[in-house]
Protein backbone atom coordinates (compact mmCIF):
# COMPACT_ATOMS: atom_id res chain seq x y z
CA UNK A 1 0.00 0.00 0.00
CA UNK A 2 1.54 3.38 -0.97
CA UNK A 3 2.56 5.73 1.81
CA UNK A 4 0.43 8.85 1.99
CA UNK A 5 2.36 12.14 2.05
CA UNK A 6 2.38 14.08 5.29
CA UNK A 7 0.69 17.45 4.87
CA UNK A 8 2.27 20.47 6.50
CA UNK A 9 -0.71 22.62 7.50
CA UNK A 10 1.32 25.82 7.42
CA UNK A 11 2.03 25.09 3.76
CA UNK A 12 -1.63 24.19 3.17
CA UNK A 13 -2.77 27.49 4.75
CA UNK A 14 -0.46 29.42 2.46
CA UNK A 15 -1.92 27.58 -0.53
CA UNK A 16 -5.47 28.26 0.72
CA UNK A 17 -4.74 31.98 1.19
CA UNK A 18 -3.20 32.35 -2.28
CA UNK A 19 -6.10 30.47 -3.88
CA UNK A 20 -8.67 32.62 -2.10
CA UNK A 21 -6.89 35.96 -2.54
CA UNK A 22 -5.90 35.33 -6.15
CA UNK A 23 -2.25 36.32 -5.80
CA UNK A 24 0.81 35.71 -3.62
CA UNK A 25 1.09 39.41 -2.78
CA UNK A 26 -2.46 39.61 -1.36
CA UNK A 27 -1.98 36.33 0.52
CA UNK A 28 1.16 37.73 2.14
CA UNK A 29 -0.81 40.68 3.48
CA UNK A 30 -3.46 38.32 4.87
CA UNK A 31 -0.91 35.92 6.39
CA UNK A 32 1.51 38.69 7.44
CA UNK A 33 4.54 36.88 6.02
CA UNK A 34 7.02 37.65 3.19
CA UNK A 35 6.57 36.66 -0.45
CA UNK A 36 9.63 34.36 -0.49
CA UNK A 37 8.19 32.45 2.48
CA UNK A 38 4.83 31.89 0.77
CA UNK A 39 6.45 30.95 -2.53
CA UNK A 40 8.66 28.38 -0.80
CA UNK A 41 5.73 26.90 1.12
CA UNK A 42 3.73 26.51 -2.11
CA UNK A 43 6.71 24.75 -3.72
CA UNK A 44 7.12 22.38 -0.77
CA UNK A 45 3.39 21.55 -0.67
CA UNK A 46 3.30 20.76 -4.40
CA UNK A 47 6.44 18.67 -4.01
CA UNK A 48 4.97 16.71 -1.05
CA UNK A 49 1.77 16.02 -2.98
CA UNK A 50 3.55 15.29 -6.25
CA UNK A 51 1.15 17.47 -8.25
CA UNK A 52 0.96 20.98 -9.70
CA UNK A 53 -1.50 23.14 -7.78
CA UNK A 54 -1.21 26.36 -9.79
CA UNK A 55 -0.40 27.31 -13.35
CA UNK A 56 0.78 30.69 -14.63
CA UNK A 57 -1.61 32.85 -16.66
CA UNK A 58 0.38 35.97 -17.36
CA UNK A 59 1.01 37.56 -13.99
CA UNK A 60 -1.80 35.66 -12.32
CA UNK A 61 -1.85 32.21 -10.74
CA UNK A 62 -4.70 29.94 -11.70
CA UNK A 63 -5.65 26.71 -9.97
CA UNK A 64 -5.21 23.46 -11.80
CA UNK A 65 -7.99 20.89 -11.67
CA UNK A 66 -6.12 19.17 -8.85
CA UNK A 67 -5.62 22.53 -7.15
CA UNK A 68 -9.37 23.11 -7.13
CA UNK A 69 -9.86 19.70 -5.51
CA UNK A 70 -7.25 20.50 -2.86
CA UNK A 71 -8.94 23.87 -2.24
CA UNK A 72 -12.26 22.15 -1.52
CA UNK A 73 -10.60 20.01 1.14
CA UNK A 74 -8.70 23.00 2.52
CA UNK A 75 -11.96 24.92 2.93
CA UNK A 76 -13.39 22.08 5.02
CA UNK A 77 -10.20 21.64 7.06
CA UNK A 78 -9.90 25.30 8.05
CA UNK A 79 -13.65 25.64 8.70
CA UNK A 80 -13.43 22.75 11.17
CA UNK A 81 -10.33 24.30 12.69
CA UNK A 82 -12.22 27.54 13.22
CA UNK A 83 -15.05 25.72 14.94
CA UNK A 84 -12.59 23.90 17.19
CA UNK A 85 -10.88 27.14 18.15
CA UNK A 86 -14.21 28.81 18.92
CA UNK A 87 -15.36 25.88 21.05
CA UNK A 88 -12.16 25.79 23.09
CA UNK A 89 -11.82 29.55 23.53
CA UNK A 90 -15.46 30.28 24.36
CA UNK A 91 -16.00 28.81 27.78
CA UNK A 92 -19.72 29.64 27.75
CA UNK A 93 -20.22 27.46 24.69
CA UNK A 94 -21.57 24.26 26.21
CA UNK A 95 -24.00 21.75 24.90
CA UNK A 96 -27.59 22.44 25.91
CA UNK A 97 -28.89 20.01 28.52
CA UNK A 98 -32.20 18.42 27.45
CA UNK A 99 -35.12 18.69 29.90
CA UNK A 100 -38.62 17.33 29.23
CA UNK A 101 -41.61 18.87 31.02
CA UNK A 102 -45.12 17.45 30.94
CA UNK A 103 -47.95 19.96 31.35
CA UNK A 104 -51.39 18.66 32.26
CA UNK A 105 -53.96 19.94 29.79
CA UNK A 106 -56.02 21.19 32.73
CA UNK A 107 -53.27 23.64 33.71
CA UNK A 108 -53.65 27.17 32.36
CA UNK A 109 -51.23 27.84 29.50
CA UNK A 110 -50.51 31.24 31.00
CA UNK A 111 -49.38 29.61 34.24
CA UNK A 112 -47.39 27.00 32.31
CA UNK A 113 -45.65 29.73 30.33
CA UNK A 114 -44.64 31.57 33.49
CA UNK A 115 -43.33 28.39 35.07
CA UNK A 116 -41.21 27.39 32.08
CA UNK A 117 -39.78 30.85 31.31
CA UNK A 118 -36.95 30.73 33.93
CA UNK A 119 -35.49 27.58 32.32
CA UNK A 120 -34.65 29.68 29.25
CA UNK A 121 -32.81 32.27 31.34
CA UNK A 122 -30.36 30.00 33.15
CA UNK A 123 -26.59 30.66 32.86
CA UNK A 124 -26.04 27.25 31.27
CA UNK A 125 -28.13 26.50 28.17
CA UNK A 126 -31.10 24.17 28.50
CA UNK A 127 -33.13 22.66 25.67
CA UNK A 128 -36.68 22.35 26.99
CA UNK A 129 -39.18 19.94 25.49
CA UNK A 130 -42.78 20.59 26.58
CA UNK A 131 -45.34 17.83 26.25
CA UNK A 132 -49.05 18.18 26.94
CA UNK A 133 -51.58 15.52 27.85
CA UNK A 134 -53.87 14.23 30.53
CA UNK A 135 -52.61 13.97 34.08
CA UNK A 136 -52.74 10.17 33.99
CA UNK A 137 -50.89 9.84 30.68
CA UNK A 138 -48.13 12.22 31.73
CA UNK A 139 -47.59 10.45 35.04
CA UNK A 140 -47.18 7.16 33.18
CA UNK A 141 -44.59 8.76 30.90
CA UNK A 142 -42.82 10.10 33.97
CA UNK A 143 -42.69 6.59 35.43
CA UNK A 144 -41.11 5.27 32.22
CA UNK A 145 -38.46 8.07 32.35
CA UNK A 146 -39.71 9.72 29.15
CA UNK A 147 -40.13 13.07 30.90
CA UNK A 148 -38.43 14.70 33.89
CA UNK A 149 -41.27 16.58 35.55
CA UNK A 150 -45.06 16.79 35.43
CA UNK A 151 -46.89 20.03 36.23
CA UNK A 152 -50.49 19.35 37.19
CA UNK A 153 -53.42 20.60 39.21
CA UNK A 154 -53.75 17.13 40.75
CA UNK A 155 -51.50 15.13 43.04
CA UNK A 156 -50.01 11.77 42.17
CA UNK A 157 -52.61 9.24 43.24
CA UNK A 158 -51.39 6.43 45.54
CA UNK A 159 -53.37 3.78 43.66
CA UNK A 160 -51.17 4.26 40.59
CA UNK A 161 -48.31 2.63 42.53
CA UNK A 162 -45.66 4.80 40.94
CA UNK A 163 -42.67 5.75 43.04
CA UNK A 164 -42.75 9.50 42.51
CA UNK A 165 -43.13 12.57 44.67
CA UNK A 166 -45.48 15.56 44.81
CA UNK A 167 -43.91 18.99 45.18
CA UNK A 168 -46.56 21.55 46.09
CA UNK A 169 -46.03 24.73 44.10
CA UNK A 170 -48.87 26.66 45.71
CA UNK A 171 -52.50 27.53 45.23
CA UNK A 172 -54.79 30.14 43.78
CA UNK A 173 -58.35 31.17 44.39
CA UNK A 174 -60.74 31.04 41.42
CA UNK A 175 -62.43 33.71 39.36
CA UNK A 176 -65.19 33.72 36.75
CA UNK A 177 -64.59 35.29 33.32
CA UNK A 178 -66.73 35.96 30.28
CA UNK A 179 -66.89 37.77 26.97
CA UNK A 180 -68.03 41.42 27.09
CA UNK A 181 -71.59 40.32 26.29
CA UNK A 182 -71.73 38.81 29.79
CA UNK A 183 -70.31 41.87 31.59
CA UNK A 184 -73.73 42.62 33.11
CA UNK A 185 -73.45 39.44 35.20
CA UNK A 186 -70.80 41.15 37.35
CA UNK A 187 -73.72 42.94 39.01
CA UNK A 188 -75.35 40.72 41.58
CA UNK A 189 -72.54 38.15 41.47
CA UNK A 190 -72.74 35.27 42.37
CA UNK A 191 -76.56 35.10 42.20
CA UNK A 192 -76.33 36.34 38.62
CA UNK A 193 -74.77 33.00 37.64
CA UNK A 194 -78.07 31.17 38.09
CA UNK A 195 -78.80 29.44 34.74
CA UNK A 196 -75.90 31.32 33.12
CA UNK A 197 -74.11 29.36 30.34
CA UNK A 198 -70.89 27.79 31.64
CA UNK A 199 -67.87 26.17 30.02
CA UNK A 200 -66.39 23.79 32.57
CA UNK A 201 -63.71 21.16 32.93
CA UNK A 202 -64.68 17.46 33.19
CA UNK A 203 -66.13 16.28 36.53
CA UNK A 204 -62.89 14.44 37.41
CA UNK A 205 -60.75 17.58 37.48
CA UNK A 206 -59.94 19.18 40.88
CA UNK A 207 -61.03 22.60 39.63
CA UNK A 208 -64.40 21.25 38.49
CA UNK A 209 -65.00 19.53 41.83
CA UNK A 210 -64.13 22.74 43.68
CA UNK A 211 -66.46 24.71 41.40
CA UNK A 212 -69.36 22.31 41.81
CA UNK A 213 -68.96 22.35 45.59
CA UNK A 214 -68.98 26.14 45.65
CA UNK A 215 -72.11 26.32 43.45
CA UNK A 216 -73.86 23.89 45.79
CA UNK A 217 -72.92 26.02 48.81
CA UNK A 218 -74.24 29.13 47.06
CA UNK A 219 -77.45 27.41 46.01
CA UNK A 220 -76.97 28.31 42.34
CA UNK A 221 -77.14 26.11 39.22
CA UNK A 222 -75.33 27.52 36.17
CA UNK A 223 -76.18 25.86 32.87
CA UNK A 224 -73.30 23.72 31.58
CA UNK A 225 -73.06 24.12 27.80
CA UNK A 226 -69.75 22.27 27.32
CA UNK A 227 -67.20 20.25 29.25
CA UNK A 228 -63.70 20.94 27.95
CA UNK A 229 -60.55 19.32 29.29
CA UNK A 230 -58.04 21.55 27.53
CA UNK A 231 -57.73 24.86 29.37
CA UNK A 232 -56.67 26.81 26.27
CA UNK A 233 -59.64 25.62 24.22
CA UNK A 234 -61.96 26.38 27.13
CA UNK A 235 -60.75 29.99 27.23
CA UNK A 236 -60.96 30.30 23.45
CA UNK A 237 -64.61 29.20 23.54
CA UNK A 238 -65.22 31.65 26.36
CA UNK A 239 -63.60 34.43 24.34
CA UNK A 240 -65.97 33.60 21.47
CA UNK A 241 -68.94 34.18 23.80
CA UNK A 242 -70.20 30.61 24.16
CA UNK A 243 -70.24 30.83 27.94
CA UNK A 244 -68.53 31.84 31.14
CA UNK A 245 -65.47 29.99 32.41
CA UNK A 246 -63.50 29.60 35.62
CA UNK A 247 -59.74 30.10 35.92
CA UNK A 248 -57.14 30.82 38.64
CA UNK A 249 -57.46 34.35 39.97
CA UNK A 250 -53.65 34.68 40.16
CA UNK A 251 -53.53 35.23 36.38
CA UNK A 252 -56.75 37.26 36.10
CA UNK A 253 -55.01 40.28 34.56
CA UNK A 254 -53.25 38.11 31.97
CA UNK A 255 -56.50 36.35 31.06
CA UNK A 256 -58.45 39.55 30.52
CA UNK A 257 -55.61 41.09 28.49
CA UNK A 258 -54.86 38.00 26.40
CA UNK A 259 -58.40 36.82 25.69
CA UNK A 260 -60.28 40.12 25.73
CA UNK A 261 -62.74 38.90 28.38
CA UNK A 262 -64.11 40.52 31.53
CA UNK A 263 -63.67 39.53 35.13
CA UNK A 264 -67.21 38.69 36.28
CA UNK A 265 -66.42 37.87 39.92
CA UNK A 266 -63.93 36.35 42.34
CA UNK A 267 -64.43 33.24 44.46
CA UNK A 268 -62.25 34.01 47.43
CA UNK A 269 -62.90 30.91 49.55
CA UNK A 270 -62.17 28.22 46.93
CA UNK A 271 -58.61 27.24 46.05
CA UNK A 272 -57.00 25.09 43.40
CA UNK A 273 -53.51 23.68 43.92
CA UNK A 274 -50.67 23.06 41.50
CA UNK A 275 -48.00 20.40 41.85
CA UNK A 276 -44.69 19.46 40.28
CA UNK A 277 -44.39 15.66 40.23
CA UNK A 278 -40.96 14.05 39.87
CA UNK A 279 -39.23 10.73 40.42
CA UNK A 280 -36.83 12.42 42.84
CA UNK A 281 -37.72 13.35 46.39
CA UNK A 282 -35.28 16.26 46.21
CA UNK A 283 -34.82 18.05 42.90
CA UNK A 284 -31.26 18.85 41.83
CA UNK A 285 -31.58 19.71 38.12
CA UNK A 286 -31.21 23.53 37.84
CA UNK A 287 -34.02 23.75 35.29
CA UNK A 288 -36.46 21.83 37.48
CA UNK A 289 -35.44 23.86 40.53
CA UNK A 290 -36.09 27.06 38.55
CA UNK A 291 -39.59 25.85 37.68
CA UNK A 292 -40.50 25.00 41.26
CA UNK A 293 -39.04 28.25 42.58
CA UNK A 294 -41.03 30.24 40.03
CA UNK A 295 -44.17 28.30 40.87
CA UNK A 296 -43.88 28.99 44.56
CA UNK A 297 -43.39 32.69 43.89
CA UNK A 298 -46.33 32.84 41.49
CA UNK A 299 -48.69 30.72 43.58
CA UNK A 300 -47.67 31.81 47.06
Amino acid sequence: MPTLPEINYHHLRSFWAVAREGSIAKACVRLKVSQPTVSEQLRLLAQAMGVDLFMRDGRRLRLTDTGRLVLDYADDIFALGGELHQTLSNRTHTRAVPVSIGISDAVSKLIACRLITPTMQLPDPVQVTVLEGSHEALVQRLASHEIDLVISDAMLEPHLRIRAFNHLLGHSTLAVFGAPVFARLARGFPRSLQAAPMLVQPPTSPQRRAWDGWCADQGIQPRVVAQVQDSALLKTLGQAGFGLFVAPDVIAEDITATHGVRLIGRIANVRVHHYAISLDRRLSNPALLAITKQGRQLLS
